[in-house]
């Protein structure tokens, strides 16, 4: 995720908040607004809202507390792909990823991977993100972190993201 915080207008931030129906922050709204702009969609209030709501439904973990804007940016991803985008379906993601991997990483690296992946529209799927993982430690060792990992991101995308093939429509045998 971007370190500099971008400038919400205020009538925007209020146009989201009459969407969404509470009162969200500019905190909650940034990431929304990141991955919308990456997936190259219409930054309206209403997407904003709709993916905010999907997002913030429910409680965050106190490691959700940490990294919470990677979280956030997570959750967007997955709202965007249409699954289950709440605190408890990221941290089932991320849980996913750890049974496959096992307990080596912390947290940030495998939000990065995964917010990496999302930003360049590939789905996010635990196995994809595992994959991503290991091709980071095959190339930086076992210990890795997001400062570590940050230069390399987008060629750990690129080794193991495949687009699923398009098919073609079937053809109805002569009869």
């Amino acid at each position: 995720m971007s370190t500099a915080e971008p400038t919400i207008d205020r009538s925007f931030l209020q146009a989201v908040r009459k969407a969404a129906g509470f009162r969200v922050s500019p905190r909650q709204i940034a990431p929304v607004m990141e991955a919308l702009e990456r997936r190259h969609r219409p930054i309206t209030p209403e997407t904003v809202a709709e993916l905010v709501v999907a997002i913030e439904q429910g409680e965050r973990s106190a490691r959700q507390r940490r990294n919470a804007d990677l979280w956030r940016l997570v959750g967007a991803y997955l709202a965007l792909e249409g699954k289950p985008a709440h605190p408890e379906a990221q941290r089932a993601l991320l849980g996913r990823v750890r049974r496959i991997l096992g307990e080596r990483q912390p947290d940030r690296v495998l939000l990065e991977v995964a917010a990496a992946l999302g930003a360049a529209g590939h789905p996010l799927e635990a196995r994809t993100i595992a994959d991503a993982v290991r091709w980071l430690e095959s190339r930086l060792g076992p210990a890795l972190t997001a400062e570590v990992i940050q230069p390399y991101l987008k060629q750990a995308v690129e080794a193991v993201a495949t687009t699923p093939p398009k098919t073609a429509p079937r053809r109805q045998p002569r009869r």
